[in-house]
């Protein structure tokens, strides 16, 4: 700040406070300076001119100056619209559920293509996938000009870096938000591999079973997981590869463990596609590793009746009592303070040691592969 003596060490960079973040750090200096500041979150919801040095010492967040940046006029149309008739649920319930849940979902939403599900009407109504981001979109929203390789064009992502990007794209909307699993920058290498456990007509006692079977694997072949609802009527178990591989080499990982999983639990789980050939058996759906395929976002909000949300989970949850009714923009806010961090963030992050897993997975599949055709290994 203005007036303050500069800082030991490089030459500083001194910027006009035009916009506000907020930071995590240890203690103040008795030179009332910030120990260890980790930045939190941009705040598009206070001017730098209500930002002050905090009177206390702790970890709390504190709305510091950052960089120069343009304040976004939010102008929010429709917020009485009822958007789900059989529980009341606004277009505004909804704005203030992303709103509220932002903190938890940006990091998944950063750096990501994303794509939306409009809803104008609310859920009964008429609907539309949008890849390419609207030409009235504000500057301060940013975007990514890619090529689809479905469109056969180039298109403009949004991408979600900010709670006021949220809002605006909310705002337009949107109910499902889709990401890839890549990043800006790193486009072909991703950082999770993904087996979708799609149940259609299986029970859903089944897809927990298969759920923890993954675990068991992964676990034994020291390959972290982690896992998420879908929002709708299944599990989303999510692998960490840390941009380490290409999606082609993902999908291969995934349909290396899929193989196991059925070679082991060949009653309830199937890798075949058309679901009227799954004889009511989970389906582990891996072909979702791929350029350009979505995974919905965690904390999306679902268009489906209750208004569910894609809630990441504690593997210790994932067991006969889960009911994927319980997470919705009503509860998933509370559940995410109650339980003061995401057990799902590890997947952003963790960088396994993957040819050591891979060596560990073979030797999973070397017995499979030494069964004669249509024969069961013997006791």
């Amino acid at each position: 700040p203005a007036g303050r003596a500069a800082p030991a060490g490089a030459e500083p960079a001194w910027v006009a406070a035009q916009r506000v973040c907020a930071v995590r750090y240890k203690e103040l200096t008795e030179e009332r300076l910030l120990r260890q500041p980790v930045f939190v979150r941009f705040r598009d919801d206070k001017p730098p001119e209500d930002c002050v040095m905090p009177e206390r010492a702790g970890g709390e967040p504190a709305p510091v100056l950052a960089t120069p940046a343009p304040r976004p006029d939010l102008a929010l149309t429709n917020l009485d619209k009822v958007f789900w008739p059989a529980e009341g649920y606004t277009k505004g319930a909804l704005i203030a559920y992303y709103r509220a849940i932002a903190p938890w979902m940006l990091p998944y939403l950063q750096d990501r293509p994303l794509v939306m599900t409009r809803f104008p009407d609310g859920i009964e109504g008429k609907s539309f996938f949008q890849k390419d981001a609207p030409g009235f979109a504000p500057e301060w929203v940013r975007t990514e000009t890619l090529w689809s390789e479905g469109s056969e064009r180039e298109l403009r992502y949004f991408i979600c870096d900010s709670e006021a990007a949220l809002t605006h794209i909310i705002n337009l909307g949107a109910i499902p938000l889709h990401i890839w699993g890549s990043r800006i920058g790193t486009l072909e290498q991703p950082d999770w591999c993904i087996l979708d456990l799609d149940p259609k007509e299986a029970p859903f006692a089944h897809v927990v079973t298969v759920a923890r079977a993954i675990k068991r694997l992964c676990d034994a072949i020291e390959l972290p997981c982690f896992i998420k609802t879908s929002g709708s009527t299944g599990l989303h178990v999510l692998l960490p590869v840390g941009r380490q591989l290409t999606y082609e080499q993902t999908r291969q990982l995934g349909h290396l463990l899929a193989r196991v999983i059925v070679g082991e639990h060949p009653e309830i789980a199937t890798v075949t596609r058309n679901p009227a050939k799954r004889e009511g058996k989970v389906y582990l759906d891996y072909v979702q590793n791929g350029h350009g395929r979505l995974l919905v976002a965690p904390f999306s909000v679902r268009p489906l009746p209750g208004a569910p949300v894609s809630m990441p989970l504690k593997w210790s949850e994932v067991n006969a009592r889960l009911s994927l009714g319980k997470f919705t923009i009503e509860t998933a806010p509370a559940r995410m303070k109650q339980l003061g961090e995401d057990p799902l963030r590890g997947v952003l992050s963790e960088r396994p040691d993957l040819h050591a897993a891979l060596e560990r997975l073979q030797g999973r599949l070397a017995p499979a592969r030494k069964r004669p055709r249509g024969g069961r290994a013997g006791r």
